[in-house]
């Protein structure tokens, strides 16, 4: 079974509020939930929201009832600028393929919305956010017409080509899409070689978009470490992860309240020293941060 959060969930959520900015208060860590069986799993609309960014390019991206916004399978919000995926494309791929960086996150972002044109909705769903959602939908596969499967797949190489540059939005993404970015179960391919590599790869990635100050990055390794299905589940390392994820968005709290969020299965040394490593986590990464 499927368990990844459509992105067009998203969608639902940011047409119900507009501003993502509004809807979690900012001394609390947006909780995100890794993946069980796919990539990106059942998690809270408004902790992502909350939490991930629009896409590269993207800062005139409004998210407006009146015209559906083109989401990526990431789950970000790109914006084309008034061209179809295949003029935006054409624009930067030519660089893509030199190893301009930029310029190959960007084709990835567009190449996405290709990726998620009939991404499934669970049964939950509301039908008002329903129809919207089919807008959407409707929209980008109008912008797709002329990309081919081979470019929808291609799109992973240029996200690796950025994740291995650094770009912590891209080692995110990574995160997000799950192996070769198509939906697997994790559970039942946990041998394959490519679904080992994948979580090897993404953990990775994980750790050094946390070490950039990416609170979303670092939310995901707190979950990573609470669900176990990434790694061998680590009740330190949710907490300390999580102060961090916290910390990096500009929150704070006692060290009893730390605790009583994160520390339950924890000894009072073992929290302290959780406390210790999240504070040095967020402080190491968020102080050499790029401003």
């Amino acid at each position: 079974m499927d368990q990844r959060l459509s992105p067009w969930l998203i969608v639902a959520g940011a047409l119900a509020c507009v501003a993502a900015y509004c809807l979690w208060p900012h001394d609390e860590p947006a909780a995100v939930p890794v993946p069980e069986h796919t990539a990106v799993a059942a998690a809270s609309v408004l902790s992502r929201l909350a939490a991930m960014p629009v896409g590269a390019s993207t800062a005139s991206a409004a998210v407006t009832a009146s015209e559906p916004p083109l989401v990526g399978r990431n789950g970000r919000i790109v914006d084309l600028g008034g061209l179809s995926v295949a003029q935006y494309v054409a624009q930067r791929e030519g660089a893509a393929r030199l190893g301009n960086i930029k310029a190959a996150y960007e084709v990835y972002q567009a190449e996405s919305l290709c990726a998620n044109t009939d991404e499934p909705l669970p049964e939950t769903t509301e039908s008002a956010d329903r129809e919207q959602i089919a807008r959407a939908q409707a929209r980008q596969r109008a912008l797709c017409t002329a990309i081919s499967p081979s470019q929808v797949q291609e799109r992973m190489r240029y996200l690796k080509l950025a994740a291995d540059a650094g770009n912590a939005d891209a080692q995110v993404d990574y995160f997000m899409e799950g192996p070769g970015g198509k939906p697997v179960d994790l559970a039942a391919n946990a041998d394959e070689p490519a679904v080992k590599q994948w979580k090897q790869d993404a953990m990775g990635y994980l750790r050094t978009a946390g070490a950039q100050c990416n609170a979303y990055a670092l939310s995901l390794l707190s979950n990573a470490y609470d669900m176990g299905s990434m790694v061998e589940r680590d009740p330190g390392l949710v907490m300390a992860y999580g102060i961090a994820a916290a910390r990096a968005r500009g929150g704070d709290k006692t060290p009893e309240q730390w605790k009583r969020q994160f520390g339950e299965d924890l000894n009072e040394a073992d929290s302290a020293a959780a406390l210790t490593l999240g504070t040095q986590l967020a402080d190491g990464a968020c102080r050499s941060a790029p401003k």
